[in-house]
C-alpha cells in the first residue's frame, strides 16, 4: 500500500478519536482500544519506529482526555461531598455511597489507569510487530539486492536454481575448483573504428553488442564473468553444474555468431562500420569464486583453462569460433568442426590442439552400437560379485562357455574382471564400467614395444589389463629420464587429451602387456557419460601435470645415467 494511504489512515483514526473525545470524553476514555488502532497501523507500515511515534501521539490524546473528563466531573464531585455532609439517614448514606461509587468508576484517574494498562500491552505488542516488520523489510531489501546482483551474472533459470537449492556464488572470497567451459568473445578492429565514432555512438554500439551476446549466453545458462572493453568472458558449468557444459558453450557461440548479421543491419542503417567477432572456447578445471579486495569483489574463474580460451579468442579470425580438441570431443555429435594446426599458448610447454567450429550438424551422427543386454548383465555381475569374478579369472573359458560371446567380447569381459579388483576402478559404479567396456577394444604388445612416443599426436587412451610399462621423457639435454612404472589398473594417455597437447612422454612395455583402449572420440564420449570415472581420470591428470615423479631408474636404463624425475 502506498505511504500516503497509510498516512491518511492514521490521520483519520486520530481525528476520529479526537471527535469522540469532544462528543463524549468519559466514554471515549473507556474505549481506549479505538486509539490503539493507529499504533497497529503504524507498526504495519513503518515498523518499530512507526509504532513508537503513534504510541506517543495516542498518549498525548489520552492525557488531553483526562483533563477534559476531570473538568466534566468536578461539579458532580462537589455535589457528592455536600450530600455526604448533609445526609441524616442510613438510606440517604447508602444512596450517596452508590453515587460516589459510580463517580469513582467514572473517575478520570481510574479511567486513565485502565486505559494506560491495556494500552501498554498494545504498545508492546505493536513494537514487537513493528520489529518483525522491520526485519522482513530488511530481508526483502537484501533479497532484492541479491537478485539484482545475481541477474547481472546468471540467466533467470540459474538464478531460480540458486535460490531453490541454496547454491550461491561465494560472496566472501571463498573459491572452489571445478570443471567448466570458458568462452571469450571480442570484436575485431574495434579500436580503429572507435576512433572515428563519437562517444555516444560507441556506447550505443557496445550496448547493442553486449545485450545481444548476453541474451544468447543466458539462453544456454552461461555465467557472465565480465565485459572486457569490446569483448566479454563467460563460463558454463557454475554455479549450477551440468555435464553438457561444453555443448552449451558451443551452442551459445554459434548463436552469438548468428546474431551478428542482425546487428550489422542496424549498424548499416546508422552509417556505422560493420564489426565482426572472434570466439575462443576451452574446457577444463578452473578455480571459481569471488576474488578482489574487501572494497570490491568479482565472481570470476581463474586458471590455465581461462588463459587458453582467451588466447584462442585472440587467434580466431572475424566470424570464427576456435575450440580446444577436448571441448569438441565432448560435443562432437552436436557440431561440425575442422582441425587446425596446433598453436603455441603462453604457459603451455607444448602446442595446444584446436579445431574451428563450423556449425551444428545437419543430422545426428549414427549412434554408437549399444552393448547387448546380456553383455551389460555380465559386466554388472563381474563388478558386483567378487566370487564370480574370481571364478571367471581362474577359468575364463569354462565360465564363459555357456554364453554366446564373440572372442573379442570374451577378451574384453576378462579384462574388465581384472580391472574391477583394482583400487582405481573399485569405486566406479557398474553402469559406468559398462559404458567403458562398450566403447573399448583390447590390444596386446610384446615386451620392449613402444606404445606411445613423446611428441606424437595423441589418438588413444590406454588402461593396463595385464603386464607392466615404463614411462620416460627427454630432459633439456635430450637425455631419456624415467618418470614412472605402471601396472595393472593404471592408465595413461589422458594428459594429452585433457590438456590438448601432443604426447608428453614415451611409454614402452617391459613385459607382455594387454591394454584396454579408447580412441579419442570414444574417450570424450565416455567422460561425458561417466562422471565418477571422469573425476578419477581428471584427478590423475592434474597430479601428473603438477607433481614431479620420484627419482628412480627404469628397467633397461643405461648404467650410470642420472634420473631427475
Amino acid at each position: 500500500m502506498p505511504a500516503l494511504v497509510w498516512y491518511a489512515v492514521v490521520a483519520a483514526m486520530l481525528l476520529g478519536a479526537a471527535a469522540a473525545l469532544l462528543a463524549a470524553p468519559e466514554v471515549s476514555l473507556q474505549y481506549w482500544y479505538v486509539l490503539a488502532a493507529p499504533v497497529i497501523a503504524g507498526a504495519f507500515r513503518f515498523g518499530a519506529r512507526g509504532a513508537a511515534v503513534t504510541s506517543g501521539l495516542v498518549v498525548l490524546i489520552l492525557l488531553a482526555m483526562v483533563q477534559a473528563t476531570g473538568r466534566s466531573f468536578s461539579e458532580a464531585t462537589t455535589l457528592a461531598q455536600r450530600l455526604i455532609t448533609s445526609s441524616n439517614s442510613p438510606q440517604e448514606v447508602q444512596a450517596l455511597a452508590l453515587q460516589v461509587a459510580d463517580l469513582r468508576a467514572a473517575d478520570p484517574e481510574t479511567s486513565l489507569f485502565r486505559a494506560l494498562s491495556g494500552f501498554a500491552l498494545v504498545v508492546v505488542g505493536a513494537i514487537f510487530l513493528g520489529t518483525a516488520v522491520d526485519h522482513r523489510q530488511r530481508a526483502t531489501a537484501l533479497l532484492e539486492r541479491t537478485l539484482r546482483l545475481l541477474r547481472r551474472y546468471f540467466s533467470p533459470q540459474i538464478v531460480e536454481a540458486i535460490l531453490a537449492s541454496g547454491v550461491a556464488g561465494s560472496a566472501e572470497g571463498e573459491t572452489s575448483r571445478r570443471e567448466v567451459t570458458v568462452l571469450f568473445a571480442d570484436l575485431r578492429s574495434f579500436t580503429e573504428v572507435a576512433e572515428r565514432l563519437e562517444p555516444e555512438e560507441t556506447a550505443h554500439l557496445l550496448n547493442q553488442f553486449f545485450t545481444a551476446m548476453t541474451d544468447e549466453l543466458f539462453h544456454e545458462d552461461g555465467t557472465l564473468d565480465k565485459y572486457l572493453g569490446d569483448g566479454l568472458m563467460a563460463f558454463f558449468g557454475d554455479p549450477v553444474w551440468y555435464p553438457d557444459h561444453p555443448e552449451r558453450a558451443l551452442r551459445a557461440a554459434l548463436a552469438m555468431q548468428r546474431r551478428m548479421p542482425d546487428l550489422h543491419e542496424d549498424w548499416k542503417r546508422r552509417g556505422q562500420p560493420l564489426l565482426h567477432m572472434g570466439i575462443g572456447i576451452s574446457t577444463g578445471y578452473a578455480t571459481i569464486g569471488s576474488t578482489g579486495s574487501p572494497a570490491r569483489m568479482e565472481y570470476t574463474a581463474i586458471g590455465s583453462t581461462v588463459n587458453v580460451a582467451a588466447r584462442l579468442s585472440d587467434l580466431a579470425g572475424p566470424g570464427e569460433i576456435l575450440a580446444t580438441r577436448s571441448t569438441y570431443g565432448r560435443a562432437q555429435d552436436l557440431v561440425e568442426a575442422v582441425s587446425r594446426a596446433p598453436e603455441k599458448v603462453k604457459g603451455f610447454a607444448n602446442p595446444v590442439e584446436l579445431v574451428e567450429v563450423r556449425g551444428l550438424r545437419s543430422a545426428a551422427q549414427a549412434p554408437q552400437p549399444e552393448p547387448t543386454a546380456q553383455f551389460r548383465a555380465l559386466v554388472t555381475r563381474i563388478v558386483d560379485d567378487a566370487e564370480f569374478r574370481t571364478l571367471l579369472l581362474a577359468g575364463p573359458a569354462d565360465t564363459l562357455a555357456p554364453l554366446a560371446l564373440t572372442p573379442e567380447e570374451a577378451e574384453l569381459v576378462v579384462g574388465i574382471a581384472r580391472l574391477a579388483g583394482c583400487p582405481t576402478f573399485a569405486a566406479v559404479p557398474p553402469d559406468e564400467i559398462v559404458i567403458l567396456a562398450g566403447a573399448a577394444t583390447v590390444r596386446s604388445h610384446d615386451s620392449g614395444a613402444i606404445i606411445i612416443r613423446e611428441g606424437d599426436p595423441e589418438r588413444e587412451f590406454y588402461v593396463i589389463l595385464e603386464g607392466d610399462v615404463a614411462v620416460t621423457a627427454l630432459d633439456d639435454t635430450q637425455q631419456e629420464r624415467h618418470l614412472a612404472s605402471l601396472s595393472q589398473g593404471d592408465y595413461f594417455g589422458e594428459v594429452a587429451f585433457l590438456f590438448d597437447t601432443p604426447r608428453t612422454a614415451t611409454v614402452r612395455s617391459v613385459s607382455t602387456v594387454t591394454l584396454l583402449i579408447l580412441e579419442r572420440d570414444a574417450f570424450y564420449r565416455v567422460l561425458g557419460a561417466a562422471p565418477a570415472l571422469r573425476t578419477a581420470i581428471h584427478q590423475t591428470a592434474r597430479d601428473r601435470a603438477s607433481r614431479p615423479y620420484p627419482i628412480r631408474p627404469w628397467p633397461g636404463e643405461r648404467p650410470g645415467a642420472v634420473s631427475d624425475a
